[in-house]
C-alpha cells in the first residue's frame, strides 16, 4: 500500500538524516521515478521534505522536524511495544530513552486505553522478556560498553586499551573505528575497523580495560550490514576452530546428559547415533577441540562412556583417570 511505503519513506529519511533518491529506491525496493512521487506527495501532506541537488545532496527532513506516530495502527505499536525494554539497551544505558519513546507509542497509537480514554491496567507491561546469557553462563562485566556505545551512536573513533597483561608494555593504544555491537548469548562484542586498515575485526569488549572517544570522526564503509557481517564472521569462525572427532558407546544414563553438558551442539550427534544395543548403548561421534579438552569432559562420564576411536584419546582418558585415583590413593595414605 502506497500510505505504507509513504511511512516507510519518512521514517527512513528521519532515521538516516540525508539519503540519496537511488539508496531510497533500493532500500523500498521501488524505482527512483517512484521515490520522487512519494516525495512530491509528501511535502504537499506538510511533512517538510528537502532535496539537495550534487555531490554530497540528497534528500532529507527539515532539522528539527520528527514525524507524529499517529499514522501506526494498534497491532504495530503493540509489536513496537511487545518486548518492553530488554535488558541489553538498559546495559547501553539507552533504557530512560526507549521508555520514553515507547511511552509516546502507546499515548499517540492509543494503546491500551479503555474506551473512555483511561490506560487499561497493565497496559504498559512487557509480553516478552529477553534472557539472553545461558544457564550458569554468568553475567560478564563490560564497563567501558555505553563509552563503545557512544562512540557507535556518533559515529566517532575510539582508542582502546587492554589490562597490562594482555598488551606490551608502553604500547600505543588501537585507534579503531566503530560498527556496531552484538550481543551472543550474554557477552558483548565490538565489531570495528583498525585505523590504516580496510580489514574488519571483532573484539570482545568485557577485554577492553578503557575505551577514549576521540573527536575524529569516523565513516562507515559502503554497504556494511552489521547483522550480515556477523553471520559470514561467526561461520568463518566456527569453521577456522580445530575439530577432532571421537567415536564412543554411550548408556542411557550418559545421553541423557549430553544436551546439558555439551550444548546444543550434541544435538546432531545424538541424531546421527546409531541404534540402541540391548542394554540401550548407543555409538555417535562427538567433536572436540583437542585430545586433552575430549579426555577432561569425557571423564566426568565415568564408565558410562567408553572411547572406542582415536586411540589417542583413549589413552588420555585412561591417563586421566589414573591420575584421578593417583590423587585419592595418595590422600588416603
Amino acid at each position: 500500500m502506497r500510505a505504507d511505503r509513504l511511512l516507510s519513506l519518512v521514517l527512513l529519511l528521519q532515521a538516516r538524516g540525508r539519503a540519496t533518491a537511488q539508496a531510497i529506491a533500493a532500500e523500498l525496493e521501488v524505482s527512483v521515478r517512484t521515490v520522487y512521487r512519494d516525495l512530491e506527495a509528501l511535502v504537499a501532506s506538510g511533512v517538510p521534505v528537502l532535496t539537495e541537488s550534487g555531490p554530497g545532496g540528497g534528500c532529507r527532513l527539515m532539522e528539527g522536524y520528527r514525524f507524529p506516530l499517529r499514522g501506526l495502527s494498534p497491532d504495530e505499536a503493540e509489536a513496537l511495544l511487545i518486548l518492553g525494554v530488554p535488558g541489553v539497551l538498559r546495559e547501553l544505558g539507552l533504557h530512560t530513552a526507549l521508555d520514553a519513546a515507547q511511552r509516546q507509542i502507546r499515548v499517540t497509537a492509543g494503546v491500551g486505553a479503555e474506551p473512555g480514554g483511561t490506560e487499561r491496567a497493565g497496559a504498559g507491561t512487557a509480553l516478552v522478556h529477553l534472557d539472553m546469557p545461558r544457564w550458569f553462563g554468568g553475567q560478564e562485566q563490560v564497563p567501558c560498553l555505553q563509552d563503545l556505545a557512544r562512540a557507535l551512536r556518533s559515529s566517532q573513533r575510539l582508542a582502546l586499551r587492554y589490562p597490562p597483561g594482555d598488551e606490551p608494555v608502553n604500547a600505543e593504544p588501537r585507534v579503531v573505528g566503530p560498527l556496531g555491537l552484538v550481543n551472543k548469548a550474554g557477552i558483548w562484542y565490538l565489531v570495528a575497523s583498525r585505523t590504516g586498515s580496510p580489514a574488519i575485526r571483532v573484539f570482545r569488549a568485557g577485554r577492553i580495560a578503557s575505551a577514549r572517544v576521540l573527536a575524529e570522526p569516523f565513516e562507515r564503509p559502503a554497504g556494511f550490514e552489521l547483522a550480515g557481517f556477523w553471520r559470514q564472521w561467526s561461520a568463518d569462525f566456527e569453521a577456522s576452530r580445530p575439530r577432532l572427532p571421537v567415536t564412543l558407546r554411550a548408556s542411557p544414563r550418559a545421553l541423557a546428559l549430553f544436551t546439558e553438558v555439551f550444548g546444543q551442539g550434541a544435538a546432531p550427534a545424538l541424531a546421527a547415533a546409531l541404534p540402541p544395543d540391548e542394554h540401550g548403548w548407543r555409538v555417535l561421534t562427538l567433536s572436540f577441540e583437542h585430545e586433552r579438552a575430549a579426555a577432561h569432559r569425557l571423564a566426568g562420564f565415568g564408565d558410562q562412556v567408553e572411547v572406542l576411536a582415536p586411540p589417542s584419546v583413549r589413552a588420555a582418558l585412561v591417563a586421566t583417570a589414573r591420575q584421578i585415583l593417583g590423587r585419592y590413593d595418595a590422600a588416603e595414605r
